[in-house]
């Protein structure tokens, strides 16, 4: 997940669609409205507003059935550490697990953050069902890159200079993969952040790595999948162009992806940024490749802004997190806004292949588990491992040193 916002002055024209991402700065010392003092409330009261308000998106008017909300307080919770990792000066976020049911061991990749300028994946590997965890490799770093753009605005002089830095990363182990040495794919959002924290998510593409084990060596990242876009670098030496796929064509860009593996196939869902009107929208979208990962093909679209309703009526939808446990099907995704990160939302898959959820005759997707945390505070993505203990969730501290954190929650799916 993304977890810092542009400065509006120096992007006024990609500040509507950035700030529907809910690119909020997690490290700035501003606390959000709603936020409250975790030293001065009762645990009690706080769990019960957190519920009332996914009671209140629940009611009969919003014409939705939303299940009681599971309420993570961010106080308790333990947090899920990663022991060497050096350098994390702000922490980490935005976990990815491999860690099936019974598994001696698994894999969690994760975003490195010394500083917002120089974020970078690692990854670590735990033997105890998620309850330790020890850093075993660095996956990429920050690049110096100048990229030639035609807007103007956002790219004056018809150039911007920054680090090209990877984040929000999906690690998936790919089993019949015939060449072993890429049987570990990591995938991730990899674009330009300019100096000033200056983020340009267009000039980007989903980027992928591979290695033969997960402690690497793993090749550094390749151009994957891109967009059109006033920048070459999102379209040029990538595998697949999404704006070139069905559905898709509006898609201002791509970001967060989540990778299933199933027998034969690789899935992935993405964050699809567009305009509803004059509205800027995300919703998720659902690739899949037959050849791991060498070509793509549209799926559909897998969740819809209405989609968030249970949690932020209103917010966009993004963040997705493909889910395989006992033998069903689930998606988990968060609902975003200008304000931030929402908590998730679980939803379960009727049609993989047709990229649907279980809707109602009403068109309505019904969450299979809501979760929310408090006190109210930057709250999402969701990652799960079914060996490492079920779901974990990035939760964001405002005005904090360390604002880039990760916590248990001791749920399982769905």
């Amino acid at each position: 997940m993304s977890n810092r916002a542009p400065s509006p002055s120096r992007f006024a024209s990609l500040g509507p669609w950035l700030a529907v991402l809910g690119l909020v700065a997690v490290a700035c010392s501003d606390t959000p409205e709603g936020a409250r003092d975790a030293s001065g409330e009762d645990a009690s009261s706080v769990d019960a507003s957190a519920a009332d308000a996914a009671s209140d998106a629940a009611s009969p008017d919003a014409g939705l059935a939303c299940p009681p909300a599971n309420v993570i307080d961010n106080r308790a919770a333990a947090e899920l550490a990663v022991v060497e990792d050096s350098g994390s000066a702000m922490g980490i976020f935005d976990p990815s697990f491999v860690y099936p049911t019974g598994a001696t061991a698994g894999a969690m990749a994760y975003s490195s953050v010394p500083t917002q300028e120089t974020i970078r994946t690692r990854v670590a590997v735990s033997s105890d069902g998620g309850a330790t965890w020890t850093y075993v490799a660095e996956l990429n770093q920050p690049e110096a890159a100048t990229l030639p753009s035609s807007d103007a605005t956002e790219c004056p002089g018809g150039s911007c200079a920054g680090r090209l830095i990877s984040e929000v990363s999906s690690l998936v182990y790919d089993a019949d993969d015939p060449d072993p040495a890429r049987r570990w794919k990591l995938f991730a959002h990899r674009y330009l952040v300019g100096p000033g924290v200056a983020l340009h998510y267009r000039i980007g593409t989903i980027a992928l790595q591979t290695a033969a084990r997960v402690e690497g060596p793993w090749t550094p990242p390749q151009k994957l999948i891109g967009w059109t876009s006033p920048a070459p670098y999102s379209s040029t030496g990538v595998t697949t162009n999404a704006s070139t796929l069905p559905g898709l064509a509006d898609c201002l860009a791509l970001t967060e992806p989540g990778a299933l593996w199933l027998p034969g196939s690789l899935h992935l869902a993405v964050g699809c940024i567009y305009l509803e009107g004059a509205t800027p929208r995300i919703r998720i979208e659902l690739l899949r490749s037959t050849d791991h990962a060498a070509t793509w093909t549209a799926a559909g679209t897998l969740l819809r802004p209405a989609d968030a309703a249970c949690l932020r009526p209103g917010a966009s939808i993004n963040a997705a997190e493909l889910i395989a446990a006992d033998g069903a099907l689930y998606v988990a995704a968060t609902p975003s806004d200008a304000a931030g990160y929402h908590g998730c939302l679980v939803f379960p898959i009727a049609d993989l292949a047709a990229a649907r959820v279980v809707r109602g005759a009403d068109g309505v997707a019904t969450p299979r588990r809501v979760i929310a945390t408090a006190p109210t505070r930057f709250a999402g993505a969701c990652a799960y491992a079914a060996g490492a203990g079920g779901y974990a969730m990035s939760i964001g501290f405002l005005g904090d040193n360390r604002p880039f954190r990760l916590f248990r929650t001791g749920l399982s799916a769905p």
